[in-house]
């Protein structure tokens, strides 16, 4: 569980292929690698992680029930020019994924109570994909954003990471390294 168990490292958390079934709640595996830690998602009958998949054009917004003590990990699809947002309401918090932010979108957002995780819209680091086509690597940079929610300190840890991946479009080959970690911790609302 490195990187997810709250043990900060070099290598980036990598969400692995998005469940099927999508929005919901898993079962995470975590296996480490040579570039980066991999983190699985399966359905099963006693999950502990939360995906947040995004949507083309669109919010797509889930709501965590912070009674619910068996949920540790929080996942969302990478952030491209999108940003995350939440907000506590009703024992629960809601989280929200917007696909290509725009100052309109951000206006509601915080109009209905949403504070910013993190808006890649604003980074220029944040470079969605390049193709050198001498050697077919691709080059992308983009934000893979994970939570840990604790429950005994009724807090939940955002992070935020900033990873460059390059792919060889030829042989497939790819490798993952960690730019940045941001974080913001949240404190629950008191009961």
């Amino acid at each position: 569980m490195g990187n997810a168990s709250g043990r900060q490292k070099q290598k980036p958390l990598i969400l692995g292929p998005a469940p099927g079934s999508g929005m919901g709640a898993y079962a995470a595996t975590f296996d480490t690698l040579e570039d980066r830690e991999l983190a699985m998602l399966k359905e099963s009958k006693a999950p502990d992680a939360f995906y947040l998949p995004w949507a083309t054009g669109d919010v797509t917004e889930c709501g965590i029930d912070l009674t619910t003590h068996n949920l540790t990990y929080f996942f969302t699809a990478n952030l491209s020019g999108c940003s995350l947002w939440y907000k506590f309401q009703d024992g629960r918090i809601l989280i929200r994924h917007e696909a290509r932010t725009d100052s309109a979108s951000q206006n509601l957002h915080k109009l209905a109570g949403f504070k910013c995780v993190v808006d890649s819209s604003l980074n220029k680091d944040d470079i969605q994909l390049s193709v050198d086509p001498e050697t077919m690597v691709r080059k992308a940079r983009y934000y893979v954003v994970y939570a840990l929610f604790d429950h005994e300190a009724r807090q939940v840890e955002f992070r935020a990471q900033l990873v460059a991946q390059e792919t060889n479009l030829l042989n497939r080959q790819e490798s993952f390294d960690l730019v940045k970690v941001t974080t913001t911790v949240v404190n629950f609302p008191k009961l």
